[in-house]
């Protein structure tokens, strides 16, 4: 059989469609960006810095990373997990109980509750996407994902200790048990999770996977009849973004020594993952971060002003979403799709 190829000159190459990335902003935007990334890093040396504007940089630092993770499948692979807390709480919960009932360091931990989290991911994914589960049904079954793993870490109480919450035991100063002696220290090292999330994002965005999986996205038939198989794509996506997330989920427990359901599984913490990389623009690599440099501040502001009135900041959330819907559908960054030197900095 003859096969039928396009004529020489005619067929685009891959370095075209990705587009040069990071090159194109030229040495003004490197610097730039090198120059938020030094001032990040300088934070905690400022003079007279107080505890609380550290700990909100720990906060988004770690929102970012959460929002990064939903951008994986829900901006790339347009599969929109409105449960995606499920993971943050699956990747808490399994360093947690392991460490306090097993002694297991939380560093392995954190790759098993990584682990169990892709393997969650997948087995929701699979019979969705063999049964042709798309888009705001999809999303609909991520819902009712959470709601289950809520409901199992709320009544078993006898593994999970139930709505009481799980206490990680301190064991002081110890960087094999992922405890840190102060603030800075624990600032530092969600700043390095934050730096691989992104970077993941930045080369998936980019690769030939990445191009497949927009693909996927933009049109799954024609996608399938070019020879890209959308269940595997859109599975590797999911597990992905599930993986990152239970990472930030064993950087909460440590954090806080402390989990529970209604912090790790609740529909707070459900929203606001979405919300972070819808602000910021769920296509690009960078959206995770832009939202949670926004709406972090804005909730803990919100949160210490109207103290009397509490549930003033999630409201807000929901006012920030009916804002991004009608006149922001493609977030912040979004606004930069259109030109072709912003395009490639922002992975759009």
């Amino acid at each position: 059989m003859t096969s039928v190829s396009a004529p020489a000159g005619t067929r685009p190459r891959l370095a075209s469609l990705r587009g040069r990335g990071l090159i194109d902003a030229g040495p003004v935007a490197g610097v730039a960006g090198l120059a938020v990334l030094a001032a990040a890093v300088a934070l905690p040396f400022l003079p007279g810095i107080s505890f609380y504007y550290l700990q909100v940089g720990i906060l988004v630092f770690w929102y970012a990373i959460l929002g990064t993770s939903w951008t994986v499948a829900g901006g790339y692979g347009g599969l929109h997990s409105i449960g995606h807390a499920t993971f943050v709480g699956i990747g808490a919960y399994t360093s947690t109980l392991l460490y306090a009932d097993f002694g297991v360091t939380p560093w392995l931990g954190l790759l098993a509750g990584m682990g169990l989290a892709a393997l969650v991911a997948v087995l929701i994914g699979y019979p969705c996407f063999r049964a042709g589960i798309r888009g705001d049904y999809f999303a609909l079954v991520t819902v009712a994902l959470g709601q289950v793993a809520y409901e199992i870490a709320n009544g078993a109480t006898a593994v999970t200790k139930g709505s009481q919450g799980a206490v990680v035991p301190y064991a002081g100063t110890s960087f094999a048990d992922f405890q840190f002696g102060n603030r800075t220290q624990f600032y530092y090292a969600v700043m390095v999770m934050w730096l691989i999330a992104v970077l993941i994002a930045y080369r998936m965005r980019r690769s030939h996977f990445g191009l497949q999986l927009a693909a996927v996205r933009d049109d799954e038939v024609a996608a399938l009849r070019g020879g890209i198989s959308p269940i595997r794509r859109k599975l590797a996506a999911l597990a992905l973004s599930a993986a990152i997330a239970a990472a930030a989920g064993t950087f909460y427990a440590q954090f806080f020594l402390f989990v529970d359901p209604g912090s790790v599984f609740g529909i707070s913490l459900l929203v606001q993952i979405v919300l972070m990389a819808v602000l910021g623009g769920m296509n690009s690599y960078l959206g995770g971060t832009v939202g949670a440099l926004i709406l972090v501040p804005l909730s803990q502001y919100l949160a210490t002003t109207f103290n009397a009135h509490p549930g003033i900041d999630v409201a807000s959330y929901g006012v920030v979403l009916v804002l991004l819907t009608l006149y922001l559908p493609y977030g912040l960054l979004g606004l930069l799709r259109h030109s072709p030197r912003w395009r490639g900095v922002v992975g759009w």
